[in-house]
């Protein structure tokens, strides 16, 4: 009788699926990343293309940083996972704010370079992250349990009307 632990069928995401969605999303992110920094280097030249560098490494260790660790403790339990999703994801945000006020406060890097690389990977990382995770095809249900029962109760073959 243990109080903590998954509850009877619950089953935690692989850690294949962390692990492919940061295969997919990865490559494509530092591609267009790499044509961000190339446009701020014509446009601010070499401050710019710091910053789209800058801007690049805050998203791929941000996002990237999620799915390691989501793929590490996805061998526990479903309810685990998901307290560490939302702690990362709320420490994230916190780091992020506070490494944009460091940055602006401590250099001299141009805020436009660095905010639309920053927005433009993060768009591609999550698109692409998200086109790995469909095409992975990962169960995110449980399946039905043998002999659990037939699946249709009274009203759903439409037998139970009574007419």
């Amino acid at each position: 009788m243990s109080t903590h632990g998954s509850p009877p069928g619950a089953v935690a995401p692989p850690p294949g699926a962390f692990t492919g969605m940061l295969r997919a999303a990865l490559v494509p992110s530092l591609v267009a990343g790499a044509a961000c920094a190339v446009v701020a280097l014509v446009t601010s030249g070499l401050a710019g293309l710091v910053a789209a560098l800058v801007g690049v490494a805050l998203v791929v260790l941000f996002f990237g940083s999620t799915l390691v660790v989501l793929g590490r403790t996805a061998r526990t339990s479903p309810q685990l996972v998901m307290v560490v999703a939302l702690g990362t994801y709320t420490a994230k945000v916190v780091l992020l704010a506070v490494a944009f006020v460091l940055l602006a406060r401590l250099t001299d890097l141009p805020g436009p370079a660095l905010g639309l690389t920053t927005i433009v990977v993060t768009t591609v990382w999550l698109g692409f992250e998200l086109r790995g995770f469909l095409r992975a095809r990962h169960p995110v249900v449980d399946e039905p349990r043998p002999g659990a029962g037939s699946g249709t109760g009274p009203g759903v073959d439409g037998g139970g009307s009574g007419r």
